[in-house]
């Protein structure tokens, strides 16, 4: 527990030097669909117009389906998770990038499961919008990913330095956790 009168620090509290830029990413990553969330309520008037409407309720829902999937790819439960559940809240959590879905596991174990839906969201937020394909060892580009030298630091056991490296920091702790290698290859992540 930190003192009343600590200096907040990375060096004195290591372990914010993972919260702080896991924060910045959490934040950053939820604006669009909050934005749209309140730019549709700022256009309602007294009479109801299904185009805002219809504005409020996708960008609720692109809000609620992310925010299953960090709580998975962050948070994963305790329990296995079934493939094809795991499938969906990938798909829905990663609305603006297209998913090819090639695991064959129809059930799978929650820490796995926190690996693959961690590598997913760094996969595609590192490369919006293109295809990412998802098998029961990696998630790639379809194409090379170039990882960023921080992320690829991170995943062999480096501090986080920004935003990003820090989810790869969270994503190498789950993976160790489970017994899991994660190894970054020229097309995304790969574990054993």
């Amino acid at each position: 527990m930190m003192p009343d009168n600590a200096a907040l620090d990375a060096d004195a509290f290591p372990e914010l030097a993972l919260a702080l830029p896991l924060v910045k990413w959490l934040c950053h990553d939820l604006a669009t669909p909050i934005a749209s969330v309140m730019t549709a309520s700022e256009l309602l008037s007294d009479t109801p117009d299904p185009e805002i409407n219809d504005l409020i309720a996708s960008g609720a829902r692109r809000l609620a389906w992310r925010l299953r999937l960090v709580r998975m790819a962050l948070a994963g439960g305790g329990v296995a998770v079934g493939g094809a559940a795991l499938e969906r809240l990938v798909r829905d959590g990663l609305d603006s990038t297209p998913v090819n879905w090639q695991v064959k596991a129809t059930e799978i174990d929650a820490q796995r499961a926190a690996v693959l839906a961690c590598s997913a969201m760094l996969i595609a937020d590192l490369h919006r919008t293109k295809r990412i394909t998802i098998s029961d060892d990696n998630v790639m580009l379809d194409g090379p990913a170039a990882l960023p030298d921080t992320v690829v630091a991170s995943l062999a056991g480096a501090p986080a330095r920004d935003n990003r490296s820090a989810v790869a920091t969270l994503l190498r702790s789950t993976a160790r956790r489970a017994g899991i290698v994660i190894t970054p290859i020229p097309e995304g992540i790969a574990w054993s």
